[in-house]
C-alpha cells in the first residue's frame, strides 16, 4: 500500500500510496450496494436499483464515498505501522482515481514529534524563605493606612509637592491616531512617583481654578499601544487641592482595616492582630511567586537539556488561544472590537515565540506523564471541578455540564494531569543553595 515514506523532520512526514485496482473495485462495490438500500427511484423497489444504474446516476457520490473510506484506512493503517500521532488534517495530493483502476494519492503529515525525556530529575531551582521581614509587614500596613486616608482641602496656596490634585484630564491627538478622551474628577499626587511628570510640572505652583495645557510625545516602546509613539494634547482642570490625613496606627484603626465590607469587627481585632494577618497573607503571596520562580526554573531547565521540535498545527492553535483571550479581555473591559484598532497580525507574529515554548514545554511534560504514569482518576476529576465551580460562584452540576457540552472535560484533566507532572519534577528538584 505504501509506496514511499519521506521522513522530512520529526514532526513533518510525506506518504505516497497506491491501493490495488481489486481493493478499488471490493470498495466500490460495497458503496453501490450501500446506496441502493437508501436511494429511492421510480419504477423501482426499495433495494432494487440496478447497480450499473447508482454507478452511474451516483457517479460522484459513490467515488467521494470510495475515496474517503479508501483514503482513511491506508493513512490510519500507515500511522499503525510507523507509530505516529498525527496533528490535525493530512493533506492530500496526486490524487489519481478511476474505477476498476488502481488508486494512487500522496499524503503530507504533520505529526507529534517522539519525546525522549532524560535527567529530569534534580533540576536546580532557586532557594527563598517565605517568611515576610517585619519591613515588608510595615510596608503594607502602611498601603492599608493610605487606603483608609481621609482628604482634606487645602485653600489658600498653590499647588506643591505632596498635595493631592483633584482634576479633570482630557486628551487629544493632533495627529489623528488616537482616539479623544476624558477623565474627570481623578486625583493625582503632585509629584507623585505614580504621576506623569509633565502633569506634575504643569499643576505645581497653580491653584484651583486653573487650566493648564501641555503636549506629550509618547515613546514607542510604552507598553500602551494606545499611546506607543504618538502624541497627545493635554488639558487639565484644576479642580481642587486636598492634603492627605492617615489615621493613627492603633487598635481603632486595626478594627476597621479588619472588619469585613458586610460583616462584624472580628473577636480581639487589635494591631496585633492585623500585623499577624498582614503577615500570613504575605506569607501565602511569597509562597506562590516563589512556587511559579521553582516552575519557571524547572521549565527552563528542560529546555536547555531538550530539543524539542513544535509542531506548527500546535503553535498555531496557542497562538489563537491567546488572541481569543485578549479578545474577551478587551470585550471585559468594554472595548468594542470592531472599532479596536488593533493589529491582529502583528499580535500574531508577537504571540507567536510565546506559544512555541507553551507547545514545547507541553510536550516534555507530557512525555515525562507517560513515563512517570502520571494520571488523574475521575474522582479527582470531580473534585477539581467542584473546585472550580466554587471559584466561578456555580454549581458542580451547571459546570460540568457547561464542560461536557463544550467537550472540554478532557482538557480539565488533562490541564490537572500536566499540574501533576510539574508538582512531581518540584519535589524531585534540588534546591540552589
Amino acid at each position: 500500500m505504501i509506496t514511499s515514506f519521506v521522513d522530512e523532520s520529526p514532526t513533518k512526514k510525506v506518504f505516497t500510496f497506491e491501493v490495488p485496482a481489486e481493493d478499488v473495485r471490493k470498495a466500490t462495490e460495497r458503496t453501490v450496494k450501500a446506496f441502493a438500500k437508501q436511494v429511492r427511484l421510480p419504477g423501482f423497489r426499495p433495494g432494487k436499483v440496478p447497480p450499473d444504474m447508482i454507478r452511474k446516476r451516483f457517479a460522484e457520490e459513490v467515488k467521494g464515498e470510495v475515496l474517503e473510506h479508501l483514503i482513511q484506512a491506508s493513512v490510519g493503517e500507515a500511522l499503525r505501522e510507523k507509530n505516529l500521532v498525527p496533528l490535525g488534517q493530512p493533506k492530500i495530493g496526486n490524487l489519481k482515481f478511476a474505477f476498476e483502476e488502481p488508486l494512487s494519492f500522496r499524503v503530507d503529515l504533520e505529526v507529534r514529534p517522539v519525546v525522549e525525556p532524560k535527567d529530569y530529575r534534580g533540576l536546580k531551582v532557586p532557594a527563598g524563605d517565605a517568611v515576610p521581614t517585619a519591613e515588608e509587614i510595615d510596608t503594607l500596613v502602611g498601603r492599608i493606612r493610605e487606603g483608609h486616608a481621609a482628604y482634606e482641602p487645602i485653600e489658600g496656596r498653590a499647588a506643591k509637592d505632596g498635595d493631592f490634585a483633584l482634576v479633570d484630564i482630557k486628551g487629544s491627538f493632533p495627529k489623528g491616531d488616537g482616539k479623544d478622551f476624558e477623565a474627570d474628577k481623578t486625583m493625582v499626587e503632585v509629584g507623585g512617583d505614580h504621576t506623569m511628570p509633565e502633569l506634575s510640572a504643569h499643576v505645581r505652583n497653580a491653584e484651583p481654578g486653573v487650566t493648564v495645557t501641555f503636549q506629550k510625545d509618547w515613546a514607542a516602546d510604552v507598553p500602551d499601544k494606545d499611546f506607543a509613539g504618538k502624541t497627545v494634547l493635554y488639558t487639565v482642570h484644576l479642580v481642587a487641592l486636598k492634603t492627605r490625613v492617615l489615621p493613627a496606627l492603633d487598635d481603632e484603626f486595626a478594627r476597621l482595616a479588619l472588619t469585613p465590607r458586610e460583616g462584624e469587627v472580628p473577636e480581639g481585632a487589635n494591631l496585633v492582630m492585623l500585623r499577624e494577618k498582614v503577615a500570613e497573607s504575605l506569607k501565602r503571596e511569597k509562597e506562590q511567586a516563589m512556587r511559579e520562580t521553582r516552575r519557571r526554573a524547572v521549565l527552563d531547565g528542560l529546555l536547555a537539556l531538550h530539543e524539542v521540535p513544535a509542531p506548527e498545527t500546535m503553535v498555531e492553535s496557542e497562538v489563537d488561544s491567546a488572541l481569543k483571550e485578549y479578545a474577551r479581555h478587551l470585550t471585559r473591559e468594554g472595548v468594542d472590537l470592531k472599532d479596536a484598532r488593533v493589529d491582529w497580525n502583528e499580535l500574531r507574529k508577537e504571540a507567536r515565540p510565546s506559544a512555541e515554548r507553551r507547545v514545547k514545554e507541553y510536550l516534555l511534560l507530557d512525555a515525562i506523564g507517560d513515563k512517570e504514569n502520571v494520571t488523574v482518576t475521575d474522582t479527582e476529576l470531580d473534585a477539581e471541578m467542584k473546585r472550580r465551580a466554587q471559584a466561578m460562584g456555580l454549581s458542580f452540576g451547571d459546570l460540568k455540564s457547561a464542560l461536557v457540552k463544550a467537550n472540554r472535560i478532557e482538557g480539565v484533566r488533562e490541564e490537572l494531569r500536566i499540574d501533576r507532572v510539574l508538582d512531581f519534577l518540584l519535589a524531585e528538584a534540588a534546591v540552589a543553595l
